[in-house]
């Protein structure tokens, strides 16, 4: 009798079941692939960004007055979302969070310095709720972010942190001597608000460090200094607990927290494409972040090479933990299957006996 071909046994069912396991497995294992938008050239210098998880869509500002801001999907598709004839005419957008459980859209503008909550539940362009000046008007926030349980909002504005609450009432929060009476710092950016009662911040530039801060008394303290740090812009935080650092042109950065962020930790770093720089770093679904890269140089954005993007970062660090489950999987798939196979057998092995 002639031995089957090796085309034979590719068309055997139980090959072909191997194969789509093992096909699926090692798909899901190498990702989706770097999910990249391009913003649309209607956004001129784009500065803040922020996702609103209900609508679905980033949310990108404008340093070019005046103020205005626009939702992006997906696609790159964009429609204006605060186009506000009231801001005085030289304000631009300096930062961004959207206050998802109040459905309220939370803008650090610049010249003059002040933050400004809109309405998201009322129509395009949306409803301004309240415009709070900033003490220093001459301070450029460099960060805004919200405690969701109170939906008081915070901002970070030349060396201190301010506390605004939902009337729009400024305080001050933090002017701590660990950074206010730091002649190398060159200011506070991005700012993050962890759900333990206290804040992550990051110096703006320089040498990127991050500051741990009580949210009630202003108490601060330096978690990752200048020996592991680079210049910083962004912040947010991870759904596990860890937080992501726009680093300019470096890229980004992934931090862990140690004893309840008493200390932090360098996970993972990703770069940006040279000639970019990562101006702002959002995260959306629990842990995918999200940088907005802009061009170094700023000039004419009409080239494709000027063009800015909202690009997913892709940490090595997922990678290879994906791939090392993929295997896991197709290995227990194969355990299953070859289960499955050997009581076939012994089912077939009783019927015979029993016809016999």
């Amino acid at each position: 009798m002639a031995k089957p071909s090796f085309f034979c046994f590719l068309r055997r069912p139980r090959f072909i079941f191997l194969l789509l396991i093992f096909a699926f497995l090692t798909s899901s294992a190498l990702g989706r692939g770097q999910h990249v938008v391009t913003i649309p050239a209607s956004i001129p210098f784009p500065s803040g960004l922020a996702w609103d998880a209900t609508a679905q869509h980033f949310v990108v500002g404008s340093r070019l007055p005046p103020a205005a801001v626009s939702s992006v999907s997906d696609a790159g598709v964009s429609e204006v979302l605060i186009s506000d004839p009231l801001l005085p005419s030289t304000s631009s957008v300096a930062a961004l969070v959207v206050d998802d459980r109040r459905r309220r859209l939370l803008v650090a503008l610049a010249n003059p310095a002040a933050l400004a909550a809109y309405d998201l539940r009322s129509p395009r362009p949306h409803r301004r709720l309240f415009l709070s000046p900033l003490p220093d008007p001459s301070a450029a926030p460099g960060g805004v972010t919200v405690d969701a349980s109170t939906g008081a909002a915070f901002v970070t504005a030349g060396r201190v942190i301010l506390k605004v609450d939902l009337d729009g009432t400024a305080a001050l929060l933090s002017k701590s001597a660990t950074y206010s009476a730091d002649p190398s710092l060159a200011g506070l950016g991005g700012v993050a608000h962890v759900n333990h009662g206290y804040l992550l911040v990051v110096e703006r530039g320089g040498a990127g460090r991050v500051f741990k801060v009580d949210e009630d008394d202003g108490a601060t303290k330096e978690v990752l200094g200048k020996a592991l740090a680079t210049e910083a812009e962004g912040l947010a935080v991870r759904s596990d607990g860890g937080a992501v650092v726009a680093r300019g042109g470096a890229g980004a950065r992934w931090l862990r927290g140690e004893d309840a962020w008493g200390q932090a930790a360098v996970q993972d770093e990703a770069e940006v494409e040279e000639g970019r720089r990562a101006a702002a770093i959002v995260v959306r679904e629990w842990r995918r972040a999200y940088v907005l890269v802009t061009p170094a140089v700023e000039g004419n954005e009409s080239g494709e090479e000027k063009v800015s993007r909202i690009e997913e970062v892709e940490w090595k660090r997922e990678g290879e933990g994906d791939m090392v489950w993929g295997f896991v999987l197709f290995g227990g798939g194969l355990v299953v299957f070859f289960y499955w196979r050997f009581q076939m057998r012994q089912l077939a092995a009783n019927m015979n006996k029993k016809r016999a």
